[in-house]
């Protein structure tokens, strides 16, 4: 046996829809704008503080840049000079930082 054509006649998908359309308006309608619901997000103290810390780094100060320039200049004319016992000492204390 087959059966041919399971799709229902149109004019009950019609029906149904225009139905279930002026429902859904007359609710949209009847809907006041106090009843809406707003969505919020609460920020942790920790990730606030690293807002902060981000916002921060944004803004590079002034100082900085000059302190950058007076460098690549002192580099360029081979005037820049490091001071090797001064790197020595910090590289020490990270390590005896580090593994204490």
């Amino acid at each position: 046996m087959k059966i041919s054509n399971t799709t229902p006649p149109n004019y009950i998908n019609q029906a149904y829809a225009g139905q279930a359309g002026n429902t859904a308006n007359q609710n949209l309608k009847s809907q006041k704008p106090a009843d809406e619901k707003t969505d919020s997000i609460n920020f942790s103290d920790q990730t606030k503080a690293l807002q902060k810390i981000d916002k921060a780094m944004e803004s590079e100060p002034a100082d900085r840049k000059k302190y950058v320039a007076d460098i690549k200049q002192k580099v360029e004319s081979n005037q820049y000079n490091v001071n090797a016992e001064a790197v020595a000492e910090k590289i020490v204390g990270s390590f005896m930082n580090q593994f204490g």
